[in-house]
């Protein structure tokens, strides 16, 4: 039934393309243009369509820059550190937050994104910001380090690793009371 259906469309415009301009004047002296011939009308030739082909763009600052820029991607990241927390920091935080930040030298560039290491491990999807936010860290000794990913997940750089302890409270430690005189 599409078929029928499209093939009748597509004769219809075909045959209204092939279709000419007719013009008339009625008898009270009126000019009728139409698509449809009529007694006594003539053809009107129409002419072809008017357009433009713009001449070519001459190379300018800005296309030599993207190329620059270009080359840039190609090079890669200079930097790629984690400036929060420190290496060997002692992180006291009863919910186990730990806040994560990262200095990227270039900027990320487009498509790239920041994928956080937790204890050897990808923690959470890739992101395009250079903070991210740990819950519920366990007590302990732990390493965090970050790599940049570009769109296909291949790994363009990593951070050097660095170590954390986190120091939490224990579970039922009841603080001391001082006993009444």
């Amino acid at each position: 039934m599409k078929k029928i259906v499209c093939f009748w469309v597509l004769l219809m415009a075909a045959s209204m393309a092939q279709s000419g301009i007719y013009k008339w004047t009625d008898s009270q002296g009126n000019v009728h243009f139409s698509d449809k011939p009529h007694r006594g009308a003539e053809v009107i030739q129409v002419p072809e369509a008017q357009t433009y082909s713009p001449p070519p763009v001459p190379e300018t600052e800005k296309q030599n820059k993207a190329v620059a820029e270009d080359d840039e991607t190609a090079r890669g990241y200079e930097k790629i550190e984690i400036i929060q927390p420190e290496n060997q920091a002692t992180i006291r935080n009863n919910q186990g937050l730990v806040n994560v930040s990262v200095e990227l030298a270039p900027d990320l560039k487009p498509g790239d994104r920041i994928q956080l290491i937790y204890d050897g491990e990808k923690l959470g999807p890739p992101q395009n910001t250079p903070n991210f936010i740990l819950n519920n860290v366990y007590r302990g000794a732990h390493t965090i380090a970050v790599q940049v990913e570009n769109a296909e997940g291949q790994v363009l750089t990593t951070s050097e690793p660095i170590t954390i302890y986190m120091h939490r409270p224990r579970v039922g430690m009841v603080p001391q009371t001082r006993p009444a005189r």
